[in-house]
């Protein structure tokens, strides 16, 4: 079950190419860390919900609406988790691509 809270990855890289050319002053590389980070996050959030969707009936992460609002808050965390904890490796990926972007080429 999808935190209908938490944005797509996909309309996170919108609304991050949406701000990028909505303002296209540099920004601080702190910034730009931030929203690299965010958007691993957000990606590694959506491997997690996808990898909780197979588990059983029992347990704590049981079907039902508790355990389905318990695995998708267990599922944020864990991805913004791995994601300040280096991740991926995809925030610096992305944290390129943000940098080229800004530089115009």
């Amino acid at each position: 079950m999808a935190d209908a809270s938490a944005p797509s990855p996909a309309a996170a890289a919108l609304g991050a190419a949406k701000a990028y050319n909505a303002h296209p002053a540099a920004k601080s590389a702190a910034t730009v860390d931030s929203s690299a980070e965010d958007f691993e996050a957000v990606f590694l959030t959506q491997m997690m919900e996808q990898m909780f969707s197979g588990l059983g009936e029992e347990g704590p992460l049981s079907a039902g609406p508790a355990g389905g609002a318990y695995r998708s808050m267990l599922a944020d965390q864990y991805g913004k988790t791995l994601a300040a904890s280096g991740g991926i490796g995809l925030a610096d990926h992305v944290r390129r691509e943000l940098l080229a972007l800004q530089q115009g080429s």
